[in-house]
């Protein structure tokens, strides 16, 4: 008898010590009133000024909420982790987050390499995690703890070429690209040119500009002798700039299309009239407006003095934000990890009140958003402005 005790005693001893590793992780970040999340963002490396701000935008929605009282009686605790733009940084950031900050989930990432560095880990620890930047790997097949945002680059710039043959009648555009050597840079020039080949026309020219080029002379002179009147940039805001203005001292004017990280009014005010004909796919709604997501941002900055030289990172922080924080509000008060994961795969065509290309997640699949937004100058105001609506790329034999 007394044997038979101290088996089921064991046995129940045992079965508790399996569940806490279990119970712990399943509770990993949340507190009975606060909840924390980690950010991995670069604010010191070569595009610090992207991070800097698209902390700003994730920092003052959290402080709004957490004003309010925070999302079912817990405040948000949001922990930073600088990455420089460097994936060994991203790793070591992950490991600080989870295992000593013990976060219940993650964004941003640091960029698209960090985020591919960091897919198998985050699946591993069951991290919920919201990545920047669209490539396939991403979400086929189905991961259920990474999730993305807005549409693929290649969408994105699909819907540009489809604007300009169909709506401004370019049917033979002399088109040029010029990319980032990133792999999101090499899937723009592969799309661009893809989506060229299925209107029957050749890019005149490809060429690659390196990632901290401060003359960019060679490029835009060669886009200049190809003849390309129209030139794709794959890159990030400061090197279009730097392209722009170079392409503006050899009296090349041609028209620009660009993917969401161009599709910021910094480009615009720095370029001023040669980035008059100027268009942009992006993922994002834009600062100036009037929908409810625009009319809370520009709220929110309102409150805490923000006034953003990048307003679209801003928005990305508060539409990435947006996101978590609906998670939260789905999962209820009895939150755990995967409560939290199985709310986010609730939302359907979900935009942030306009301002995020909308986005839909199932328990089979994180895809990205089949939509695009196409922005354009308006050179007086120097801003950027709508051209169109929330767009698909048109079905092309």
């Amino acid at each position: 008898m007394e044997k038979r005790c101290l088996k089921i005693c064991f046995l129940i001893g045992l079965g508790l010590l399996l569940t806490l590793p279990a119970s712990a992780q399943e509770l990993r970040g949340i507190t009975p009133d606060t909840v924390k999340v980690g950010l991995i963002a670069d604010t010191t490396g070569p595009v610090a000024d992207f991070g800097r701000y698209l902390l700003n935008g994730y920092v003052d929605l959290f402080k709004y909420y957490n004003e309010k009282g925070g999302i079912h009686g817990r405040k948000i605790v949001l922990i930073h982790e600088d990455d420089q733009y460097k994936i060994p940084l991203a790793i070591a950031a992950f490991e600080k987050l989870v295992f000593k900050e013990n976060v219940l989930g993650l964004l941003h990432l640091g960029g698209s390499a960090q985020a591919m560095a960091l897919m198998a880990k985050i699946e591993k620890e069951k991290v919920p995690s919201i990545a920047s930047g669209v490539l396939e790997p991403m979400y086929i097949p189905y991961k259920r703890y990474f999730f993305i945002y807005g549409s693929k680059y290649s969408s994105q710039i699909e819907v540009v070429i489809d604007y300009i043959i169909n709506e401004l009648k370019v049917k033979t555009p002399k088109m040029g690209i010029v990319y980032w050597p990133l792999e999101w840079g090499k899937e723009g020039l592969r799309a661009s040119a893809q989506r060229l080949k299925a209107y029957g026309v050749d890019a005149v020219g490809e060429v690659e500009l390196p990632i901290g080029t401060v003359d960019s002379s060679s490029q835009v002179l060669a886009m200049k002798k190809a003849g390309a009147e129209y030139v794709i940039i794959f890159s990030l805001g400061n090197a279009a700039i730097n392209f722009i203005k170079t392409a503006e001292k050899f009296n090349y004017f041609p028209t620009y299309l660009t993917p969401t990280w161009c599709a910021d009014d910094s480009v615009i005010k720095a370029v001023g009239n040669a980035g008059r004909n100027f268009y942009s796919g992006s993922i994002f709604g834009s600062w100036h407006e009037d929908c409810p997501g625009g009319r809370e941002v520009r709220e929110i900055a309102k409150k805490y003095g923000s006034s953003p030289k990048l307003p679209s990172l801003y928005i990305q922080g508060y539409t990435t934000g947006v996101i978590f924080l609906e998670g939260l509000k789905r999962a209820g008060r009895d939150l755990t990890v995967d409560r939290f994961t199985d709310a986010l795969e609730t939302l359907k065509d979900f935009d942030c009140g306009g301002m995020l290309s909308p986005m839909t997640y199932t328990s089979k699949a994180h895809n990205p958003s089949e939509y695009t937004k196409i922005f354009k100058t308006d050179i007086e105001k120097q801003i950027l402005i709508p051209a169109t609506g929330w767009v698909k790329p048109r079905p092309l034999k």
